[in-house]
């Protein structure tokens, strides 16, 4: 798919690995709505961001886990722009237990992850589905994780929910093809605002048992993601950019 001209909604866009991606695929051209759920600000400033560059872009807030709001938010942008080409399902969620803390995680805990991080991605892919087959072609990329491979992570309901939402793009690949191509990147550890606030010696940890001795950066991860729009040839394919700490 050629980029320029073309419109992607990045949910999650305004922060971390989010505005990245955001501000990558505004430099190719493309017109990025910036979905947010709370960080108004963030996402205005990755608004103003991309437009001095001089790119297109505009803020939306939405509940990812909402159908209506979800709904209205992709109605929103055709409405606006005329035509949806893209989405990167990147919003997620989490809390931070052991694995070995069963009840450290609540009813209310689990629900909210998996509405979210699997949930979202399945209604963002339902909400624009109509549209992108009108127009025949669409790409959607998930952002998944290394925690939806083996378990690890943040939190046992984090890295099911990650595991499902790989086999969500798998299914989503073979169910919409071929005019809509549906991939997923996995990322390992990143280096955000949100890992050091929480922890920083994870990140120094990270790279010491890394192959590469080093953190996925997250213009790489947006790169990946970059790819997996132009791409023609791949479908309900896992990206891992995790520095080889998978192997």
């Amino acid at each position: 798919m050629e980029l320029k001209g073309r419109v992607v909604l990045v949910t999650g866009g305004a922060t971390g690995l989010g505005r990245e991606i955001s501000l990558d695929l505004a430099k190719q051209g493309m017109s990025v709505v910036v979905n947010y759920s709370r960080s108004e600000q963030d996402a205005k400033d990755t608004v103003e961001q991309i437009q001095a560059l001089g790119g297109e872009a505009f803020a939306i807030r939405a509940d990812v886990s909402t159908r209506l709001e979800v709904n209205n938010m992709v109605d929103s942008i055709i409405e606006k722009l005329g035509r949806l080409d893209a989405i990167v399902a990147n919003a997620g969620t989490t809390v931070f237990r052991a694995f070995e803390d069963i009840d450290g995680v609540s009813e209310e805990d689990w629900d909210r992850i998996m509405n979210v991080n699997v949930k979202g991605a399945w209604l963002l892919a339902k909400a624009a589905t109509p549209y992108m087959k009108k127009q025949g072609a669409g790409r959607i990329v998930i952002t998944t994780s290394v925690a939806g491979i083996r378990p690890t992570g943040s939190s046992l309901p984090y890295s099911v929910s990650k595991a499902a939402a790989i086999h969500l793009t798998k299914g989503l690949a073979k169910g919409l093809g071929p005019e809509i191509l549906v991939n997923a990147i996995a990322p390992g550890l990143l280096d955000t605002r949100w890992t050091r606030g929480h922890d920083p010696k994870t990140i120094d940890a990270f790279i010491k048992n890394s192959p590469l001795q080093n953190i996925p950066s997250l213009e790489d991860n947006a790169k990946q993601v970059r790819g997996l729009i132009e791409t023609d040839s791949m479908t309900g394919s896992i990206i891992v950019v995790d520095s080889g700490t998978t192997l």
